[in-house]
């Protein structure tokens, strides 16, 4: 498993990233967040350079996979951040070992709990079946609103076509399986809610969810920004995590 590690200090701020993106994902911030504290990111399995089979890709599996990455790099307790998809594994991974994290930053997350696959998901399955590159080009897209974004745009379809499409078709599956219930309201740290206000209404509307569900949370609201402002609004989006655990 691809990993990475930036800075020092007394606190390690780690992040975890969404569907096929690897570390990458969370490069702007930690370059601001590495002048005080240590940033640990990694490929999650079928991303990036973390080469895997499709049949190993699980909610739990990348659960495991992060405790293990913590383990490896000595790291005993994190203030834990999830983009995406990435968001679904940090609220299981809190659930589960609420002992290893001092911190939650969960950035613009769908439904933590098992949903069906909508038509939506389902024509973009098909999609990546038969154009993968076309399917990538269309999700890069709708994830970045911002007119300033063509460089990321360009970045993001590159990183998203490493994994073959089959891992793809994987992570798009894993939203429909596992618990349908995630007990949010029993996270206990202090938890930092990001969205960018041009997101999608399921985004949103998820992101709002979980600041009310979660009893130790705040929302922060990222004017202008889509799906991935810790990208392209690093700048609010690190005033905002100051901001949250500056007294843990």
């Amino acid at each position: 498993m691809n990993t990475v590690s930036f800075g020092s200090g007394e606190d390690t701020f780690l992040g975890i990233s969404g569907f096929v993106a690897d570390w990458h994902v969370w490069m702007n911030v930690f370059e601001l967040l590495s002048t005080k504290m240590r940033c640990v990111g990694y490929d999650h399995r079928g991303s990036g350079e973390s080469v895997a089979l499709p049949e190993t890709i699980t909610k739990q599996a990348y659960v495991d996979d992060l405790i293990s990455v913590m383990d490896k790099l000595g790291v005993e307790q994190c203030i834990l951040g999830g983009e995406s998809f990435g968001g679904t594994i940090a609220i299981l991974a809190v659930l589960q070992h609420p002992e290893r994290f001092k911190g939650l930053v969960i950035v613009d997350t769908s439904n933590s709990s098992a949903v069906p696959l909508n038509e939506g998901q389902k024509q973009f399955i098909n999609l990546i079946k038969s154009n993968h590159l076309l399917a990538m080009q269309e999700f890069i897209n709708s994830v970045f609103p911002e007119p300033d974004s063509e460089h990321f745009k360009r970045w993001g379809v590159r990183i998203c076509m490493k994994p073959k499409p089959e891992v793809a078709v994987r992570c798009v599956e894993l939203g429909s399986e596992g618990d349908t219930n995630v007990p949010v309201q029993d996270i206990e740290i202090p938890t930092l809610i990001v969205y960018g206000d041009k997101d999608s209404e399921e985004a949103i509307k998820h992101c709002t969810y979980l600041a009310k569900a979660i009893p130790n949370a705040t929302l922060k609201v990222v004017e202008g920004a889509g799906h991935v402002p810790i990208l392209t609004r690093p700048y609010e989006v690190v005033d905002a995590i100051d901001k949250r655990f500056s007294n843990i």
